[in-house]
């Protein structure tokens, strides 16, 4: 009698994975097939950014998100597609780098010079969410969604006393003395947070001055540095209270910021939508979001076994940097 011969477990895995993968590309492009009849008519592109802006790589394929450089990227496609009459930017994110903040600012500022860039707030848009949504031509925020937080912080971790407990020294030679600057194994000098405190006001007047340019049509100048130096305390408020000080233009969600963006764009009746980018496991690879909600389905779906297929090396992954970050911690992190 013939024995059966046993796949190995490693590569009935590696076969389920990529069947999984090949399916999934398949639904994708039969989703693009039948729904995307939006794309290449006119329409308003809807384009999401959640989460910390930091400059980094892309999210990934299970984990999603879009980096500002997608983000950017997303930007100045919509500009360039004549199609788009117009865009909206969907904004969820309590902020982060300041370098990446200015230039997400300045996608949307290039695509406002061709077409109408309306934003629309979730449940938070504060500090660099802010930052990015005053490039808009108009901002709508739901009346508890929570803005401003126009400031910069920096922080630096002290380590000295934990490490005078376990008798460790730390011996460090430098060239200016300033090189060191912020070590977490010693108190800043006087004139270190002074050095410090004027990066961060120039900062902070950078800040200010891009809110004001990017608000001053919408508000015809009535928000003026003076003003919003008065409103940049580093608080937060909601959207209402937001409305009454003309950090955001009007109350309501993001069905009422693309209605309004449509009209500016010279479509009339109701709008064809399309997103761009995605942004979030399997369905949001391959560019503009235009599946059926089937297909959108069925897509998550087989992100979510792909994604337990390949749970163990990832959390292998995952705990590797880990280790790496904590070995090299980051000290005097900047951010708005």
């Amino acid at each position: 009698m013939q024995k059966n011969k046993l796949v190995p477990s490693g590569l009935l895995i590696t076969m389920i994975v990529l069947a999984v993968v090949i399916g999934s590309i398949g639904l994708i492009f039969i989703g693009a097939l039948f729904s995307g009849d939006s794309v290449g008519k006119p329409h308003v592109a809807v384009i999401s950014f959640y989460g910390a802006i930091a400059d980094s790589e892309g999210g990934g394929v299970l984990r999603g998100g879009t980096t500002p450089q997608d983000f950017i990227g997303q930007m100045d496609e919509a500009r360039k597609d004549d199609s788009v009459k117009a865009v909206v930017v969907r904004i969820n994110s309590p902020g982060g780098s300041p370098a990446a903040s200015q230039e997400m600012y300045e996608s949307i500022r290039r695509a406002r010079a061709k077409k109408p860039v309306y934003c629309s707030m979730g449940d938070v848009a504060a500090s660099g969410g802010y930052y990015i949504a005053s490039a808009c031509d108009k901002i709508y925020a739901n009346p508890a969604t929570l803005t401003g937080s126009i400031g910069v912080i920096s922080e630096f971790m002290n380590f000295q006393g934990l490490m005078q407990k376990l008798g460790v020294k730390s011996n460090v030679m430098v060239t200016g003395k300033y090189k060191d600057s912020g070590s977490p194994f010693r108190d800043l000098r006087p004139d270190e947070r002074q050095l410090f405190h004027g990066l961060l006001m120039n900062l902070y007047n950078q800040f200010v001055n891009d809110v004001v340019a990017g608000r001053n049509e919408a508000t015809s100048g009535k928000l003026t540095r003076t003003k919003v130096l008065s409103l940049a305390t580093g608080r937060v408020y909601t959207g209402e209270q937001a409305k009454k000080n003309l950090l955001v233009d009007e109350l309501g969600g993001l069905h009422a910021a693309i209605a309004a963006a449509a009209k500016k764009g010279g479509i009339n009746g109701e709008p064809d939508v399309v997103a761009i980018g995605g942004g979030k496991g399997l369905s949001g690879l391959f560019g503009a979001s235009t599946f059926s909600g089937e297909i959108s389905t069925a897509a998550n779906a087989a992100g979510d076994q792909l994604g337990r297929a390949l749970a163990k090396g990832l959390m292998q992954e995952l705990q590797q940097q880990a280790h790496q970050q904590a070995a090299s911690p980051t000290t005097g992190k900047v951010s708005f």
